[in-house]
């Protein structure tokens, strides 16, 4: 059994948005709940976790994560919003103890791991191990095994999701995508998912798919991994990572999601598979 708990589902700004007045803000600030979204991130398995947000002290203290047992840190790219830099530094002792995994092993693409490393050489005694997430190249973490895939996210740098696998399931998980690549769709296309986690910033708006998807992306996105069989009929598929802009709260998208079978991720929610 995979336990994968999503800590956040929004974008970058965060839902309601820091500074933001727009009705869609103001109606989430009166509705609470499951309309409040922070910076997206997952917990799995208690020991390992995908992307740093600015908002993981909150996501520890509002869900209970012990990120003392912290064995796996598998980093995306380096937008603010996925890596709070400064946050990495407080491994060093002095500012935590008992660390039951130390040093914990992180694993990021070139822009995150050229900025973990001079941390580094600033903190020599920061208890991490720090590795290159080599895309398609296959690490295994303990009972789980990770695999960075190339995504559409940045033109500056490398960015990368994350295909997850147990001896019993095999989870995409992917928190900015944009329209994958050639190589990224061959390579997904040729698995067999239990579960979908997919970034969905734009909702159902026309925006054009960018850096980000919309909900006819993700449509697209599925049909093409069902035809190729890499999708089944009883795969799930969980939507994340969205901007306020979309102009929908929780329960309005989700009632617009239920014919097309799809779910919509909410800060806390667990997956078990």
């Amino acid at each position: 059994m995979m336990r994968i708990q999503i800590l956040g589902t929004a974008a970058a700004e965060g839902w309601p948005g820091l500074f933001c007045g727009c009705p869609t803000c103001n109606r989430a600030r009166e509705a609470g709940g499951k309309d409040f979204r922070t910076r997206a991130s997952v917990q799995i398995d208690d020991i390992h976790k995908i992307d740093l947000p600015p908002d993981t002290l909150y996501h520890t203290m509002r869900f209970g994560v012990d990120l003392s047992q912290l064995k796996y840190l598998f980093l995306t790219h380096s937008h603010g919003d996925h890596f709070a830099q400064s946050e990495i530094e407080y491994l060093r002792e002095g500012f935590s103890y008992n660390l039951a995994n130390a040093p914990v092993q992180i694993y990021a693409p070139p822009a995150v791991h050229d900025r973990i490393d001079s941390l580094i050489r600033l903190h020599p005694d920061l208890p991490v191990d720090l590795h290159d997430g080599k895309p398609f190249v296959p690490i295994v973490a303990d009972h789980l095994t990770f695999t960075p895939i190339v995504a559409s996210h940045a033109p500056t740098q490398l960015c990368v999701n994350y295909v997850i696998q147990s001896d019993c399931a095999t989870v995409l998980y992917t928190p900015d995508s944009g329209i994958y690549p050639k190589e990224t769709l061959d390579f997904i296309s040729a698995l067999h998912f239990d579960v979908l986690i997919v970034e969905c910033t734009f909702g159902p708006t026309k925006h054009r798919p960018v850096a980000h998807m919309n909900f006819d992306a993700v449509l697209k996105l599925r049909d093409r991994l069902r035809k190729c069989g890499a999708v089944k009929p009883d795969t799930r598929l969980i939507l994340t990572h969205f901007s306020h802009n979309i102009g929908l709260l929780h329960a309005e998208f989700e009632e617009m999601a239920r014919p097309y079978g799809i779910e919509i991720a909410y800060d806390g929610m667990m997956v078990e598979c």
